[in-house]
């Protein structure tokens, strides 16, 4: 079969049928993701194995499975989740964490990484129809993975945004048990798997869209070669003149630097060098030329910087890992420049470096058996560790009054405690202390200040806090002065292993709260726990800083509506608190004691009356203002209680019946639906109705007929108790006799 003729069979489109597997294997997989993270049937432990498991299958029914060789591709498919699986699980048996260092790297990178490879030779030889293959096969394949697994994950994305916002407009009208619904995970988890999976049968099915996607892929490896190669050049040029003590200044460490940019020049080199048989143009062949020939020098600087440190400290997991990534990319760079040269004994140039196809596939497969090698004693980063630190103890690397028997023994898991048992065999009484000191602590954090969680007497818990917060942060040049704005990014990302350790053990003195603690130590922890998550949320510190940017330009509109909204508050609670006084003494200073009409008590009642109105009609004036052009206030910003302030201004703005009524219309819907005090409603709304000429609807005001207080009209009497009591108002009859009770014979 000639590869136009595979590659149009492998972009057949689906079937209904196909559509339908798909979508419900992305919805049980979203289920199941909700399952695992949502409830605790499942062990903190258990649950990366179970989550691993799932998106493995979740990854490759959307872009291996097709009823076509069906048993064959869910042998592919099953293989690799089941192998993806029992690598994951291996770091429980060693006693690692979720929050290792190790295992962070194995499910953001490894993991992934290794999926990727997997699948691009199950679909290489799907559409090969064979297990032996040219490169041409294995890189089409992974172009078209990697094309169709971005449209799939962003359709997903975009399936759960959408949703999301159709779920805020919900609640914007009140319509609070379907936003529930549609923000809750279990239900957001099953349409953005079912939404993924969907989408990348389409791609997989549809030739123009998926070669599209490629196409922007390599368009921008073609633009992103040329500026590599330059910005490549000019880096080098100022390694080789600063030396790689310069590269303390960075904001990776030297290592880590170096070998990202290695990779990504080496990912570029592969975007436009395709599967080899497609030349291009030679001033783009050239800048190739000038980025692979720099490689070398990033291969070197990054071993030096990592030999200054392993020979240093010794191996730790995140400098295994960066050593074995440093060996690949060592080889591909040697792999690559052993192509270069081969240009130059081509006739004219005319073989687009040869070696490099027929050795890709190798490298690919050598990626694959290092990952999988590392999940062994022969290569797991945290078994070496361990060996390598309880070497460099018996040996004399390290002096056994400096080492870091805690690390040992806490932070390297089940093979660090057994290097721990093999020293306690020396009988050394040096190293028998420390392993006792360790032993003896509780945790890391323990093992490095013993006093960090106890405050002696008379000592502020806080202050000896921030205190062993500081002594951790000495060797990074940091201190911490006020949680909230200590720059978290900036110790994690760009003060090197000690800024990453001293951030690590800041994550474990946040953990170690204790009940003893004091009131402000435990919001010390909990303000410095909020910035670690932040940090890690991040990713990078381009991100830190551009998150910490938008957070403090957030900050500055909060604190503005804060202080705007303590202004509104204080002002209405200040002209309700003014109201009442006033309309009480109003009450007292008016009332006729001998019940006689008199010229005096009537001017009184003219003169007060007089003041009480200029005060309503300044308060009126001064809520319009707080208003600003709004119907009414926001009670989510400032609170019942403010808002009931506002209504007793309300309430007495006699001389604005438009406005009143303005209100009584914004307010109803709350009322009715109970979100509104409905007595003060009712009272509103009676006032309005008898100012407007019109009966009451609730009866809240009564009449003095022949010395009693009686019921005013009212619309509709015989269903005014029912009206009353869905204002939460007691009968009409029940209020006239405890009115009559109270007040007595009244007057007209």
């Amino acid at each position: 079969m000639t590869d136009q003729k595979r590659e149009t069979a492998s972009r057949q489109p689906f079937g209904g049928i196909e559509y339908l597997v798909l979508a419900i294997i992305g919805a049980l997989c979203g289920a199941a993701l909700w399952f695992i993270f949502g409830h605790d049937v499942i062990t903190d432990l258990q649950k990366p194995t179970l989550a691993a498991f799932v998106l493995s299958l979740a990854i490759g029914f959307t872009l291996i499975w097709r009823l076509e060789n069906t048993f064959v591709r869910f042998g592919f498919i099953l293989l690799q989740a089941l192998l993806i699986t029992a690598l994951t699980f291996q770091f429980i048996p060693i006693g690692i964490k979720p929050g290792a260092n190790s295992f962070v790297f194995w499910m953001v990178v490894g993991a992934p990484l290794l999926v990727f490879l997997l699948s691009a030779f199950a679909r290489a030889s799907l559409r090969e129809r064979r297990l032996f293959w040219p490169y041409k096969a294995l890189w089409q394949s992974g172009a078209s993975l990697l094309a169709d697994g971005l449209i799939a994950g962003g359709v997903g994305l975009a399936a759960v945004l959408f949703v999301a916002l159709w779920g805020a407009a919900f609640k914007a009208f009140d319509m609070d048990w379907t936003a529930k619904i549609v923000h809750s995970p279990a239900f957001l988890l099953p349409l953005g798997g079912a939404a993924a999976a969907l989408a990348g049968g389409l791609a997989r099915s549809n030739e123009k869209l998926g070669e599209a996607v490629r196409s922007i892929l390599l368009i921008g490896c073609r633009i992103g070669l040329p500026l590599a190669a330059l910005f490549s050049l000019v880096f080098a040029l100022g390694l080789l003149s600063g030396g790689v003590d310069s590269l303390e200044k960075v904001p990776l460490t030297p290592t880590g630097l170096l070998l990202a940019l290695a990779l990504i020049s080496e990912l570029i080199f592969n975007g436009v060098y395709q599967d080899g048989v497609r030349k291009p143009p030679n001033w783009l062949r050239g800048f190739s030329w000038v980025a692979l020939a720099i490689l070398p020098i990033y291969a070197v600087a990054a071993a030096m910087a990592l030999w200054m440190r392993v020979d240093a400290y010794g191996l730790t997991p995140p400098r295994m890992i960066a050593l074995i990534a440093l060996t690949l990319t060592a080889a591909y760079t040697l792999l690559l420049l052993i192509g270069l040269v081969s240009e130059f004994f081509t006739k004219r140039l005319s073989v687009w470096m040869p070696p490099v196809a027929k050795l890709n596939t190798a490298m690919a497969l050598v990626w694959i058996a290092t990952l999988v090698l590392m999940h062994t004693p022969f290569l797991d980063p945290v078994v070496v560790s361990a060996k390598n630190q309880e070497m460099r103890l018996i040996n004399g690397k390290t002096p056994p009054e400096k080492f870091d028997y805690g690390f040992l023994y806490f932070e390297l898991g089940r093979p660090g405690r057994a290097a721990i048992a093999r020293l306690e065999t020396q009988n050394d009484s040096q190293i028998l202390a420390g392993i006792n000191r360790a032993k003896a602590a509780s945790d890391y954090w323990s093992y490095k200040f013993p006093i960090a969680d106890k405050a002696q007497p008379g000592e502020d818990a806080e202050q000896q806090a921030l205190s062993q917060i500081n002594a951790l942060l000495a060797p990074t040049g940091m201190t911490m002065e006020d949680a909230a704005q200590f720059d978290y990014g900036a110790l994690l990302y760009a003060k090197g292993d000690a800024g990453k350790k001293a951030f690590e053990d800041l994550a474990q003195w946040v953990e170690n709260s204790a009940p003893a603690d004091s009131g402000r130590l435990q919001v010390l922890r909990k303000r410095v726990g909020q910035g670690i998550i932040a940090a890690r949320l991040a990713n990078s510190l381009p991100e830190w800083q551009s998150a910490r940017e938008a957070a403090k330009a957030s900050m500055e509109t909060f604190t503005r509506n804060v202080q705007d909204i303590d202004y509104i508050v204080g002002k209405l609670g200040e002209m309700a608190a003014k109201d009442r006084a006033a309309r009480a003494l109003f009450e007292k200073q008016t009332r006729n004691q001998e019940g006689i009409p008199s010229a005096q008590a009537m001017l009184v009642l003219l003169h007060a009356g007089a003041f009480v109105d200029q005060m309503d009609a300044e308060h009126l004036a001064e809520l319009k203002r707080l208003l600003n052009g709004k119907t009414w206030f926001d009670v989510n910003k400032i609170g019942r209680a403010a808002e009931q302030d506002a209504w007793l201004i309300v309430l007495h703005a006699n001389h604005d019946l438009d406005f009143q009524e303005q209100v009584l219309a914004a307010i109803e819907p709350r009322a009715l639906a109970g979100q509104f005090d409905g007595r003060r409603y009712a009272h509103l709304y009676d006032i309005v109705a008898r100012a407007r000429g019109k009966p009451q609807r609730y009866g809240t005001k009564s009449l003095c007929e022949e010395g009693r207080w009686v019921a005013d009209v009212t619309e509709d009497p015989e269903r005014v108790d029912e009206r009353r009591a869905q204002m939460g108002l007691p009968p009409l009859a029940q209020t006239l006799a405890q009115e009559n009770a109270r007040f007595g014979e009244c007057h007209n």
